[in-house]
């Protein structure tokens, strides 16, 4: 579920699957300097699971400098939803779910928060099946929510 490994930016974690219960942060919270979390794999999260989470990157923000790689959707939901989720980090990238009406492909797509952030919205993306525009599949201004409104402790 959680891997660490080194890059020349500092410490690199992915995490993948499920984070309930059985979730175990401890390698996570003994990271220092600069930590980059990797979160496209992360499927689902359940409240205990969540809690952990949270808890964990709070201890982790003590000693690190922290930013979120490809948040999944299931990361989004809890970054616009639960206050303290982010703890002191930053969103760097995140997946959307796109949905071309064109052809019916369905698609994720990595977008870069910090251009989301400036464009105040997603910019346009091809679809990866025919070439025409897609869009997100879910209401974009309540899916982007978290970047209007981190829930960062600050």
């Amino acid at each position: 579920m959680l891997q660490i490994g080194i890059s020349p930016d500092g410490k690199v974690v992915t995490i993948n699957g499920v984070i309930d219960e059985n979730a175990d942060f401890g390698a996570l919270q003994r990271l220092a300097g600069r930590v980059r979390i990797d979160l496209r794999g992360v499927r689902r999260l359940n409240s205990f699971g969540c809690r952990l989470w949270v808890d964990a990157v709070r201890v982790l923000a003590a000693r690190a400098k922290v930013s979120f790689v490809a948040c999944s959707s299931a990361i989004i939901d809890q970054l616009n939803t639960t206050y303290g989720f982010l703890g002191s980090a930053t969103v760097e990238s995140f997946i959307g779910p796109m949905r071309c009406d064109a052809c019916d492909a369905e698609f994720d797509h990595v977008f870069e928060a910090r251009a989301c952030i400036a464009d105040e919205g997603l910019p346009a993306v091809a679809c990866t099946s025919c070439g025409k525009r897609a869009e997100l599949d879910d209401v974009e201004d309540r899916y982007l929510m978290f970047l209007r409104e981190p829930t960062q402790i600050r």
